[in-house]
């Protein structure tokens, strides 16, 4: 399941200039085997209740129980995307795009090749040596190894709705802008989620 919102939230600039306001640092989760453990240009301060209400309103009208809620932004020096999925974060995944650039951006969706998957199995079921293969794709994330299926384009104050699970991926894998000026780069604003 993937929905596509534009005008997702009446209030974006304003949303995007309190991302900017408060500022972007570097986060180091500890994500156990499974994914990156330093992410740059995270942000955890700014407008969320603005967003949240536009994603109930988006996901019609319910209540909306996150996971997490943040912002990001991404530059060409920083860190390089894995294709991942969000299965242990919550049921949805909601991006909403905040930056306007010439460059083509977005999130692209995947199936693995070996596999036929386009959703990653629990994180129990991956404990299974014969998923190792898998985790080393999802980190190594070429042409050899994914199909891409689908591809939203990251158009200013649009938002991709999804099921957390799906392999997906940003696009570009190296981000966008320059690494000291953040009004530049690539900037998101994310929610994992349970509706309810």
């Amino acid at each position: 399941m993937i929905i596509v919102k534009d005008n997702f939230c009446e209030h974006a600039e304003g949303v995007r200039q309190s991302a900017l306001e408060s500022g972007f640092g570097t986060w180091c989760p500890n994500k156990g085997e499974i994914g990156s453990s330093v992410y740059e240009g995270m942000n955890f301060k700014g407008a969320h209740g603005v967003m949240l209400r536009a994603l109930s309103a988006a996901f019609g009208g319910c209540h909306i129980f996150p996971n997490s809620v943040f912002f990001r932004v991404t530059t060409p020096n920083m860190e390089r995307a894995y294709i991942h999925s969000d299965r242990e974060d919550g049921e949805f995944t909601c991006v909403c795009y905040l930056s306007q650039h010439q460059d083509v951006s977005g999130t692209a969706f995947y199936r693995h090749r070996v596999t036929g998957l386009r959703e990653m199995p629990t994180f129990e079921e991956m404990k299974d040596p014969t998923f190792a293969g898998l985790k080393m794709d999802m980190v190594v994330g070429g042409e050899a190894e994914w199909e891409q299926t689908d591809f939203v384009r990251g158009f200013f104050n649009r938002a991709v709705i999804f099921k957390a699970p799906l392999f997906h991926s940003r696009i570009p894998l190296l981000g966008i802008g320059e690494s000291e000026k953040p009004e530049t780069a690539r900037m998101v604003w994310v929610s994992h989620f349970s509706p309810g």
